[in-house]
């Protein structure tokens, strides 16, 4: 079984009974480690209960040690388990990285980065919901008041999540405050993250069902129903624009 593992041809830093760590050769960070199982095995998730609990008490040893030799600002750690997310040595392992003071510009979300965000997390961005309302093929646009941030610009309608809220909640709430309507959410459809000049705002659009209530206009100068084809004929605000094109290109 050792033959099939590079790992085992590698110096040892420590080990205990069902594990050891070496340094990786293609370190990242100075101290980057792995700590590895002694059973070949793919997958970390075929250790049995004794060789999970070394493997994770030798990280701990070794999160000592790294602490004392490099004095670190703090650390990663990780597994790639499986092709799909980046696994290419077939034989377990975990990743413990050190990380140093301004060793990357922004390190918000640490491990989230390794896929693009779509949440918005990495540049703190204010979670904002917006509701396509559609009514006899025809969706809903509002104008924003001639007194606020880009007033005079079309959008969806909705507005920031609160503390404590899910997307669907504040949703709800939203179009009730501006139309003093009553909705259900029927689908997520889109979202796009958008940097305006003093903010980043992370904009989901859901597919919206209009259930009753009179439309009124409290935050609106004027709305509209529109088919998609005309979408075009409209100024909207920047950060609607991507989900002009994701109906377009979708329809709702």
């Amino acid at each position: 079984m050792e033959q099939n593992s590079p790992f085992f041809k590698k110096n040892k830093i420590i080990e205990n009974e069902f594990a050891f760590a070496i340094f990786d050769g293609f370190a990242v960070s100075e101290g980057h480690t792995l700590v590895i199982p002694k059973r070949v095995v793919p997958s970390i998730f075929d250790l049995c209960s004794e060789e999970y609990a070394a493997c994770f008490l030798l990280v701990k040893k070794m999160k000592q040690y790294l602490t004392h030799k490099y004095q670190p600002d703090g650390f990663n750690l990780g597994v790639n388990d499986g092709e799909y997310a980046g696994q290419t040595i077939k034989h377990a392992h975990i990743h413990l990285i050190p990380r140093y003071k301004n060793d990357i510009e922004n390190p918000r979300g640490g491990v989230r980065n390794i896929l693009p965000d779509n949440s918005g997390y990495k540049e703190n961005a204010l979670q904002v919901v917006a509701g396509i309302i559609e009514k006899n093929s025809k969706i809903l646009i509002a104008k924003r008041s001639s007194n606020k941030d880009l007033g005079g610009l079309w959008e969806y309608a909705g507005g920031k999540v609160e503390e404590g809220e899910s997307d669907e909640e504040s949703l709800i709430r939203e179009l009730k405050e501006e139309f003093e309507i009553v909705v259900e959410i029927d689908k997520f459809l889109t979202n796009n993250i958008y940097k305006y000049s003093k903010k980043t705002i992370n904009l989901k659009a859901y597919k919206v069902r209009y259930i009753s209530g009179e439309f009124k206009l409290n935050d609106h100068d004027e709305i509209k129903w529109v088919g998609l084809k005309d979408l075009k004929d409209y100024d909207f605000a920047p950060a609607d624009i991507p989900i002009n094109t994701f109906l377009l290109k979708n329809g709702i």
